[in-house]
Parts: structure tokens; C-alpha cells; sequence
């Protein structure tokens, strides 16, 4: 398995780490206003916000996972069936 570890380069301190089981993670990339960043690894790729611990979105294969309107919800891209999956909860 392999952790992707977000740095802060000034402090030379690590903020976050993400694991994944099975892939490696091969690149990033950051968006210049926002507080976002992209890391694609074998198996598709994830957006996180640094801020949080949970990603915006999840790519997995033909599979979406995204939240809107309070619920997890799940897009299939063949199929081009959407369904919601759980609601989500404030902490």
C-alpha cells in the first residue's frame, strides 16, 4: 500500500496523510485559488480539500462519488444511472 502525505513546506511539517490500499499515487495537482488538490493514483484519481479529511469527489473505474445536497451520491458512467447512497451529517 502507499500513503500520499500532504506537506507544509514552510514549516517543513507534514498536515495530512491519505491512504490507499492497494494503488500509488503518481501525481498532483493544485488549484491556484482554491483550497484544493488533485492526486491521481493506479486505480483513477481523488480531489481533496485540504481543509477536510474527505474528498470533494472520488473516481473509481466507470464510477462517480460525489456529495450534493447533503447526501453521498453515486453516478454510473455507462449506465448513466444516479442514485444516493447515504445521507451526510454535520459533525
Amino acid at each position: 500500500h502507499d500513503n500520499g502525505r500532504v506537506w507544509d513546506a514552510t514549516k517543513r511539517t507534514g498536515l495530512q496523510t491519505f491512504r490507499r490500499e492497494h494503488d500509488r499515487f503518481w501525481i498532483l495537482a493544485v488549484h491556484p485559488e482554491m483550497n484544493l488538490l488533485a492526486a491521481g493514483h493506479d486505480s483513477g484519481m481523488i480531489v481533496f480539500k485540504l481543509e477536510r479529511e474527505r474528498p470533494a469527489f472520488a473516481l473509481s473505474g466507470d464510477s462517480l462519488f460525489y456529495t450534493k445536497d447533503r447526501f453521498l451520491r453515486y453516478y454510473e458512467y455507462s449506465t448513466q444511472r444516479d442514485s444516493q447512497v447515504i445521507p451526510i451529517r454535520r459533525p
